[in-house]
């Protein structure tokens, strides 16, 4: 981008910039510059700094220029530098006011041109010319100056004023010559003007030698240039000499530029904007005929260019017919930076082929393994994106390594759910809702279909169990067999929950059984009786009526043993009493009523004689299989396991026993073994826990026993342990 000069702002006095009309030199400066630089050199189309006009209605105008150097006012010159660029100036005016005349000549039908031109070379003062490097530039040129400083009232504006006319500097000599010829030297005049035709046409002469080489080489214009100078400083003999010269070496000059702006290989896009601008010139003639022919040359390479990056693009999913285009390109040489651009699509078109030829069968390999897949996709990622895996041959591909991962991502997802579905059959039945419209008999999702039926038929099985569950409230027996249906699931968390629920029923059906078992060992022990009779009053669950149907008798035992004691305690040593009491017991046939007899012929001795002393039973220790353990802590009592040896699968029984001060404070008795954690002790008394568990077992070996007792808070109140002696397995 060329850097332009200032050379002066101006703020004008007349109309704003804004009501300038459009024919305005001014305004036209483009148009100025473009008809002087097609005929003329450069240099003359610099004479005329550029107004840059102020948009606001301010009337300001910033003049510049794209010569390089420092603008100097020419009043401030000294007289040397003035006069050269007097000289100068006067050139540039004198060829412009010759190529006006010429256009008008030749081109009547379009006046403009030659009309501005006129306009523009108004002399419009030497206060408005500035120096540049030595060349001389108008400010406020145009033949109208709405804007130079102002002028005191009724001075007249030196731009509007044409300038004196200047006298030719040979105007003396010619006087003199006439003068001379007025004595009678006539003969040197005839010489003078005889040598003035011969130089005359010897130049244009030269001058149509040099046309003829249509600027190859431009140094004989220059020379002719040089040569009118000298002889004709003043333009006042050889202007149409001048004119031709100035315009041929302005045409030199831009068909020069034009080549130089064609061998830096403009783009393609570039080029129909140089072919406009070619059309300017008179194509007829040379170097432009030659400038134009290598243009359209260009131009239809170009065109070739364009035609095969369509068909790439065409044929760019088809391997075989890429190998085509690219042997029919190898014989291409230009336009060479279009060229290189084909070449590089071409190039990722082959490669992208050779990857897909790659790819298909490992794709094919892997198509079942999301890890090599994975593996796959990170590596062919920027190999993907450089080739564009969106177009063939690679889309395919890349559609089915997609579609792989999807599956991939869909299986990982749905092992997820999976696995924290395990307790939610009805979030299972979604995931198989889900994976039926995902390809399910395809791997890796088959594994995952297979692993779900199995947890579907799981689920069908549990809800059987549910349904049996339910159907089997208060009938032990079925209870029993639904536990025997969990075995299968014992290590399965989604049979957890009924397993939970169905221990308390089981261990209900267990104490009720125990109870049964107590009841039948009772014997006469009616504190044991009537301490059974409590607690299954507060237990109404169904399976406890047969325990309670058969705990009335030994209750209505001891009933009758009360009565029968009360009776005897009344009696104390009364004989009449005694005697009626010993013929109602005779009435009785229950063994229970034993001490009440013993006791009662202890007492009616007296009332008759004495007897033989009847033999009483000592009481039997208890059994070597029964062992007791002291709890430890804040309360007194024992833990007793009975037996304290068996074989495997044998019931042991286990019953803590705690003071009754104590016992009010017990919320529940747990065990704490390591095997049977968290298992409760169930209630059987006031003060009296009771638990049935069962030796497990295959090898002889102690099993270790350990129970606490905790308070509402949880907080330990005492705790015991103890031991017992697994046989290990019957032979």
């Amino acid at each position: 981008m060329t850097t332009s000069v200032r050379i002066l702002t101006l703020i004008y006095v007349g109309p704003p910039a804004d009501r300038l009309p459009p024919d305005h030199p001014w305004r036209q400066f483009d148009a100025l510059g473009r008809t002087l630089r097609r005929h003329l050199p450069g240099a003359t189309a610099a004479v005329f700094a550029r107004p840059e006009i102020a948009v606001d209605g301010s009337g300001t105008v910033t003049w510049t220029s794209e010569l390089p150097g420092q603008p100097r006012p020419l009043t401030d010159l000294p007289d040397e530098e003035q006069a050269a660029a007097r000289r100068i100036l006067d050139d540039h005016l004198n060829a412009i006011s010759h190529l006006a005349d010429e256009l008008t000549r030749r081109e009547p039908e379009d006046p403009e041109p030659a009309r501005l031109l006129i306009r523009a070379i108004v002399y419009p003062g030497d206060e408005a010319v500035y120096v540049i490097g030595g060349a001389p530039v108008l400010i406020s040129w145009g033949g109208t100056d709405p804007g130079r400083p102002p002028h005191a009232a009724g001075a007249t504006d030196p731009a509007t004023v044409p300038p004196a006319p200047r006298r030719p500097a040979w105007i003396l000599p010619l006087l003199g010559l006439i003068a001379f010829a007025t004595l009678g030297l006539g003969l040197a005049l005839g010489i003078w003007l005889w040598q003035l035709e011969e130089t005359e046409q010897g130049l244009r002469e030269d001058l149509d030698a040099a046309l003829a080489n249509h600027c190859d080489p431009v140094a004989p214009l220059l020379e002719i240039a040089s040569r009118l100078e000298r002889f004709d400083r003043e333009d006042a003999r050889y202007a149409d000499l001048r004119m031709a010269v100035l315009t041929e070496i302005g045409i030199c000059e831009e068909a020069a530029l034009f080549t130089e702006r064609l061998a830096t290989e403009p783009p393609c896009d570039h080029l129909p904007a140089l072919d406009e601008e070619l059309a300017f010139y008179d194509l007829e003639r040379e170097p432009f005929r030659a400038l134009k022919a290598e243009l359209d040359r260009r131009i239809l390479a170009c065109t070739r260019v364009a035609g095969l990056v369509q068909r790439l693009d065409a044929v760019a999913g088809d391997c075989l017919a890429v190998a085509e285009l690219d042997q029919e390109i190898a014989t291409l040489e230009a336009p060479r930076s279009e060229l290189a651009a084909l070449r590089i699509g071409l190039d990722r078109a082959r490669a992208a082929c050779r990857l897909a030829e790659t790819l298909g069968p490992r794709l094919t390999e892997v198509s079942t393994d999301c890890t090599a897949l994975r593996t796959l996709a990170r590596e062919t990622a920027p190999a993907s994106v450089e080739l564009d895996a969106s177009r063939p041959p690679l889309s395919e591909i890349r559609r089915g390594l997609d579609e792989a991962l999807a599956r991939c991502d869909l299986a990982d997802r749905l092992e997820g759910e999976l696995a924290r579905s395990q307790d939610d059959c009805l979030a299972l039945a979604g995931l198989d809702e889900t994976l039926s419209r995902h390809a399910p008999e395809r791997e890796p999702l088959a594994a995952i279909a297979e692993r779900l039926a199995i947890a579907l038929r799981q689920c069908a099985a549990l809800n059987d169990l549910e349904q049996g569950f339910a159907e089997a409230n208060g009938d032990c027996e079925r209870r029993r067999a639904l536990a025997d249906g969990l075995d299968a699931y014992r290590n399965n968390l989604r049979f957890l929950d009924i397993r939970t629920r169905l221990a308390p029923e089981l261990q209900i059906c267990i104490e009720a059984d125990a109870l049964e078992e107590q009841i039948a060992a009772i014997g006469g022990d009616c504190t044991k009786a009537r301490a059974l009779a409590a607690g299954l009053a507060d237990q109404g669950d169904p399976r406890y009526a047969s325990a309670r149907e058969a705990l009335k008798a030994p209750i209505t035992d001891c009933d009758r043993i009360d009565r029968y004691t009360r009776r005897l305690a009344e009696a104390g040593t009364d004989c009449t009493r005694l005697v009626a009491l010993e013929r109602d017991l005779k009435r009785e046939s229950a063994p229970t009523l034993r001490p009440v007899r013993r006791e009662l012929g202890e007492r009616i001795g007296p009332c008759r004689p004495p007897p033989p002393k009847p033999v009483v039973a000592q009481a039997h220790p208890p059994p070597k299989e029964s062992g007791a353990f002291a709890m430890r802590g804040d309360c007194i009592g024992s833990l007793t396991i009975d037996p304290t040896a068996g074989w495997d699968g044998d019931r042991v029984r286990d019953i803590v026993t705690i003071d009754p001060l104590t016992s009010k404070r017990v919320a529940r008795v747990t065990s704490t073994n390591p095997l049977c954690r968290n298992c409760g002790l169930r209630k059987i008394g006031r003060n009296t826990w009771r638990g049935d568990l069962s030796y497990r077992c295959s090898d002889r070996v102690i099993i270790p026993t350990s129970y606490a007792a905790y308070d509402a808070s949880g907080r330990v109140i005492c705790r015991g342990n103890g031991s017992s002696l697994c046989l290990g397995r019957r032979r």
